[in-house]
């Protein structure tokens, strides 16, 4: 399935004249076909190569060290 895609950026320009990049949001009824992909598989079955109950770390992240932190967001 091949689609001819055109990437525009949006941008903005603030009072002081700095353009900006703006990522607009929008809601998954309005991606073109989205609703015709179906269920491909069963969910996922590993992350970073782990499986079964995982705990990912900065380390998985690539941040360990750089002083970044990641809260915990969920379980999945």
């Amino acid at each position: 399935m091949t689609h001819e895609v055109e990437i525009k950026k949006v941008m903005e320009t603030d009072k002081s004249g700095v353009q900006r990049q703006v990522f607009p949001e929008t809601h998954v009824s309005a991606i073109l076909g989205l609703d015709k992909t179906g269920a491909v598989g069963t969910g996922v079955t590993s992350i970073n190569g782990k499986t079964g109950d995982i705990t990912l770390t900065a380390k998985d992240f690539g941040v360990q060290g750089t002083g970044i932190t990641i809260d915990k967001v969920g379980t999945v």
